[in-house]
């Protein structure tokens, strides 16, 4: 009986030896794994001041996941995501070190501190994990067996251990990380389209505030207009020279302009909270921007905004490559009914016989009932739909940059005849008259009012001014919007996501 029992304990010894040797190589793995991921994902690149090509995007994002190409070629582990700390806020710019912001400070402030930056990147990382993971194989199975323990007193006929694995076959493996590494190239898009949109919301804020500080100048102005214009018809009426009526008309008026210039420092409060709003730094303390209000561009050509739209677009670049995904998820499950192969190898002590016996068992499910079918129609039909999303999408983009190049084009045939004519016929008619009032050919009252209606058409030119910049982003910069949207998802989730591993 003792010998049954040291036979015993040495077999169990054996199976904890097995064990850990196991739990060491699992250790060891991930060990060497943070050594190598360690460091090798960056978090997605900053854009310039200019619109970013979707050429561009599109080499960016094949140097983004080229790597996962050949990883999977290769069934090699995918960059591990970096931690949050990498995306902490950093300190607030103080704006008494800058008595003037311009519109490169706020734009590096936003590349900084707008947080749908964070999560497109932590999208990009998230599909980076995912297809890292779809890759993997199955783990083995490792156990103890034995055989009729306790017939007749003795410790069994046969005791040992136990591997079990499940080998994939048909390039599953292989298909499935190509699948999550298009999908991780899709969240790059995003994230660089997601930048675009950072810049193009920021900028065009950025003049909207300069716009409205300009105008606020001009109502203090206008209000001052008023004021003298009051006090002139006063004067007047005391000398017999006006009306009453007239009086209270000229009192009707500045009263008038003293409401609009509290609307304009109300619409420059906003638009000052809205600018450190998508500068990600809420808490900046309002200042003086760099007046970048005027241009001197050459109009946009519509054939060649088109063209450029077209082409660039990483809103097209994200759909061709969600066609791309869709192609790799519908041969993915084409060969899923391939049956994978599982082989289970046993070793162990014969008490009977006295000797090591081993054995071998291997087995495939065969696809009888399930082949799959369902899925691969589903497959399909998300391909067939990625084709027409597609097309929906270049005729969206034809439309929407329809609308906002006549915006544009009518805002810059106003500023053109605002800066050409209107203007300096104004500024002209008020000279000739402050010399004929000089000169006791006209009236006090007609020079204040030609200045009135100058001072009048100055607003109108900033709000052109500002209809123009507005537009003239939006164009450039592939008509995207939404700096503090959350970025889209790569593919929306589905049944085959649904599955317990990703495939």
């Amino acid at each position: 009986m003792m010998s049954i029992n040291r036979h015993l304990v040495t077999t169990l010894l054996l199976l904890a030896l097995v064990f850990s040797g196991c739990a060491t190589a699992s250790s060891r793995s991930i060990s060497r794994a943070k050594r190598v991921n360690s460091g090798a994902t960056r978090p997605v690149s900053k854009v310039s001041n200019t619109p970013v090509s979707a050429h561009e995007a599109v080499n960016r994002t094949v140097a983004i996941s080229a790597a996962q190409t050949q990883l999977v070629a290769h069934q090699e582990e995918l960059p591990q995501p970096q931690s949050h700390a990498e995306h902490e806020i950093p300190p607030v710019v103080s704006t008494e070190e800058h008595a003037v912001l311009t519109l490169q400070d706020l734009e590096v402030m936003a590349m900084g501190n707008n947080p749908t930056l964070v999560q497109a990147n932590a999208q990009l990382q998230g599909e980076q994990g995912a297809a890292y993971q779809a890759g993997l194989p199955f783990n083995p199975v490792v156990g103890y067996t034995s055989e009729q323990i306790g017939v007749n007193g003795t410790a069994g006929e046969t005791q040992g251990g136990f591997v079990s694995q499940e080998i994939v076959t048909g390039g599953k493996l292989r298909l499935s990380r190509a699948k999550y590494a298009q999908r991780a190239q899709i969240a790059a898009t995003n994230a660089q389209a997601q930048q675009q949109r950072v810049l193009n919301d920021v900028r065009a804020q950025f003049y909207r505030t300069v716009a409205a500080q300009r105008v606020v100048e001009i109502q203090q102005k206008l209000v001052a207009n008023g004021e003298d214009n009051l006090q002139t018809h006063r004067e007047m009426f005391n000398l017999g020279q006006t009306t009453a009526s007239a009086v209270l008309q000229a009192e009707v008026e500045l009263r008038r302009d003293q409401l609009k210039l509290k609307d304009a420092e109300n619409d420059t409060q906003q638009a000052w909270r809205r600018l450190s709003a998508l500068a990600g730094i809420p808490q900046l303390s309002s200042t003086t921007l760099e007046d970048q209000l005027a241009t001197t561009q050459e109009p946009l050509d519509y054939d060649s905004a088109l063209g450029q739209l077209l082409s660039s677009s990483p809103e097209l670049v994200a759909a061709c490559q969600k066609i791309r995904h869709d192609e790799i998820q519908l041969e993915r499950e084409q060969v899923q009914p391939i049956p994978n192969v599982l082989v289970d190898a046993r070793v162990g002590r014969n008490f009977e016989s006295g000797g090591t016996t081993a054995g071998v068992n291997i087995g495939l499910p065969i696809p009888v009932f399930d082949q799959n079918k369902g899925t691969i129609q589903q497959a399909q039909a998300d391909l067939n739909r990625a084709h027409a999303d597609a097309r929906r999408l270049e005729l969206d983009l034809q439309t929407r940059l329809a609308a906002e190049y006549r915006t544009y084009l009518s805002a810059w045939q106003h500023v053109e005849e605002y800066q050409a004519t209107m203007l300096p016929k104004a500024k002209e008619a008020t000279e000739l008259l402050r010399q004929s009032y000089k000169d006791r050919r006209a009236t006090w009252v007609e020079v204040l009012t030609a200045e009135r209606l100058h001072m009048t058409l100055e607003t109108e030119f900033v709000d052109s001014l500002k209809t123009y910049r507005e537009s003239d982003i939006a164009i450039r910069g592939m008509l995207l919007t939404g700096g503090l949207t959350e970025p889209p998802a790569a593919v929306g989730g589905g049944h085959i996501d649904a599955t317990p591993r990703p495939r």
